[in-house]
């Protein structure tokens, strides 16, 4: 069996380029990501909301309050799904950072949360409460829209795209390898796309 990928932080420290030594973590929430990280690594952590471990304070689809290439890489992590103009916030991403965005989207369409569905069990995130709620996911999203929209907005920015397919869990690793040859869109729980900024423009 070839090896699965559990871990999204132990993932996108792997993935950060050696000449990475400054970070923006947006969505940062408890700043988990920065634990992982390179002890060479300066770390900046912003939110929508304040907390122990946020350095910013700031709505990402309001613009980012930084310079352009003022970071080496930017992360998001589990954010872009939450935000109405998907867009825009994704080009901030480039904007801001010099030399890589790494990027994880969960895929709504593993197999797992098909069955939740077809049991009749509602995932948390899409439920339609009588109040008003600000964690929530804006986009179903399959692994097969959101590579077509990362691969289709780095060619448009001038940068490279690869990705790394992360699983649900032991639980979920053999059907996660067995279904894998057969759709990704079923296999993947969710997808770590990284992004490179073309060697000539770096």
């Amino acid at each position: 069996m070839p090896k699965l990928n559990y871990n999204k932080y132990d993932l996108v420290n792997e993935v950060l380029r050696p000449d990475v030594h400054t970070v923006l973590d947006v969505g940062c929430r408890d700043a988990i990501m920065k634990r992982y990280l390179r002890g060479d690594i300066c770390y900046t952590g912003i939110d929508l909301m304040p907390g122990l471990e946020v350095d910013r304070v700031g709505n990402v689809e309001q613009g980012l309050p930084f310079g352009d290439g003022e970071f080496d890489a930017v992360i998001a992590l589990d954010l872009l799904e939450h935000t109405n103009d998907i867009w825009f916030v994704f080009d901030e991403f480039f904007r801001v950072a010099r030399r890589q965005v790494i990027v994880i989207i969960p895929n709504a369409y593993h197999w797992s949360f098909r069955l939740q569905y077809l049991f009749g069990k509602e995932m948390a995130k899409y439920i339609l409460p009588p109040e008003p709620i600000l964690d929530r996911h804006r986009w179903l999203i399959s692994y097969r829209t959101a590579s077509d929209f990362c691969v289709s907005r780095a060619e448009k920015a001038g940068w490279q795209t690869s990705e790394k397919i992360l699983s649900g869990g032991r639980r979920y690793a053999l059907i996660d390898w067995a279904l894998a040859p057969l759709s990704k869109n079923l296999a993947a729980w969710a997808v770590v796309y990284v992004l490179e900024k073309n060697e000539a423009q770096a």
